[in-house]
């Protein structure tokens, strides 16, 4: 018993003597880690104050309601027969789909590029508040020319891809559907406050002529195709559920044609941000501080029980 009670003694009286000598091993180097602290302080703060603003406007927006079906609800196995899809009640399913149609790569290429500089995309370096003019990259694009330099190895070519481009477009958007409110936000974040605001502007304009466009057309197809079968319709229950469903049909491309909001009702429309949103220079030069000291305590403390050690 005393042995053990002697041992627990001795193993104390040692880690207290380990714990001085780490600290005597630490506060013998203090200026040596001090320094290799304040250098990378000052590469950090230099990394920071090289980043260029990065600014960001959002949209709320809330689904529009869709009319209600139920008064053709007994037609509904008919109309599916014939082809045709009643509209739906449910207004989230529009409002996911659109969601789903801002992060796909056919409205990027076919509803968004067509709208935008592709170098205010790609290539922008910083945004020059004084003029508000953009500064572009030079070793990707020539601001006096006006042609693209960047260096592209194949399949790449020098002008970007529209794949290409659309991986940077899904990096600066941000588009998404709260599930309590079902309010949806859609942010886009870029150098220039103003290209920020514009951009969400124009994917919301064409977020919702492209709906609005598809469900017109299949509005009128439906209209079309419930004409022309009327004619060889003999039973008056049948001519009664046609004619139920051209009213419902016609009702919905009222809908189409008269809101001016198709998809989406605009909450807070988008502004042009006076505050920048990106970087946090003050937290990049914290953790990189952080990261300096620690690099260097390991440093010392790693050097001196590796000449202590046999």
């Amino acid at each position: 018993m005393n042995n053990l009670s002697n041992d627990l003694t001795n193993k104390n009286f040692e880690d207290e003597i380990d714990l001085r000598e780490l600290f005597y091993v630490l506060w013998e180097k203090k200026f040596y880690i001090a320094a290799i602290t304040s250098i990378f302080a000052l590469i950090t703060i230099i990394y920071a104050l090289m980043l260029p603003n990065i600014y960001k406007s959002e949209a709320i927006m809330m689904p529009v309601g869709e009319m209600s079906s139920a008064g053709i609800g007994q037609y509904a196995g008919m109309a599916s027969l014939a082809g045709i899809t009643l509209p739906s009640s449910n207004a989230g399913s529009k409002s996911q789909e659109a969601i789903a149609r801002v992060q796909s790569f056919e409205f990027f290429s076919n509803y968004f590029l067509p709208h935008i500089k592709l170098e205010n995309l790609m290539a922008v370096k910083k945004w020059n508040q004084a003029s508000n003019t953009l500064i572009y990259d030079e070793s990707s694009f020539n601001s006096e020319s006006r042609q693209w330099a960047q260096k592209a190895k194949p399949p790449r070519s020098i002008i970007p891809s529209s794949q290409q481009a659309y991986e940077t477009y899904k990096g600066i958007i941000s588009i998404a559907e709260d599930q309590k409110t079902l309010f949806v936000t859609l942010s886009v974040e870029h150098a220039s406050p103003f290209i920020a605001q514009l951009w969400v502007e124009i994917i919301m304009d064409q977020i919702d002529q492209v709906m609005r466009h598809q469900d017109r057309q299949t509005a009128m197809k439906s209209i079309e195709y419930l004409n022309s079968l009327a004619p060889t319709v003999n039973y008056e229950e049948i001519k009664q559920a046609l004619s139920s469903l051209q009213q419902e049909q016609m009702k919905r491309l009222m809908m189409v044609e008269a809101n001016d909001n198709y998809i989406f009702k605009v909450l807070d429309s988008p502004i042009v941000p006076e505050v920048k949103s990106q970087p946090m220079r003050s937290l990049i030069v914290i953790l990189g501080s952080m990261l300096g000291m620690l690099l260097s305590v390991l440093g010392v403390l790693a050097l001196h029980y590796s000449k202590k050690s046999p």
